[in-house]
């Protein structure tokens, strides 16, 4: 079973959210894209999705979500 929580949504429709499957291991980062652009989901491990530039609102509501702060080094 999954557990997906919504941390960012786009004033154009794209959600993120972090998901955490107790049966696959570490969280990760679903992106569902709106529907005019097909709604195409990418999933991303946590940590690779916060080393991603450029930077976007969404990273600073993940990390905020992880109660990181945004000054700290996420490599």
């Amino acid at each position: 079973m999954s557990d997906e929580q919504e941390f960012s949504r786009s004033s154009n429709g794209d959600h993120w959210f972090i998901v955490r499957d107790a049966a696959a291991g570490d969280p990760y980062v679903l992106h569902r894209a709106n529907s005019s652009s097909g709604g195409h989901e990418t999933r991303t491990p946590v940590e690779v999705f916060l080393n991603l530039r450029p930077f976007g609102p969404e990273r600073e509501a993940l990390l905020a979500l992880l109660g990181r702060n945004s000054d700290a080094s996420t490599s």
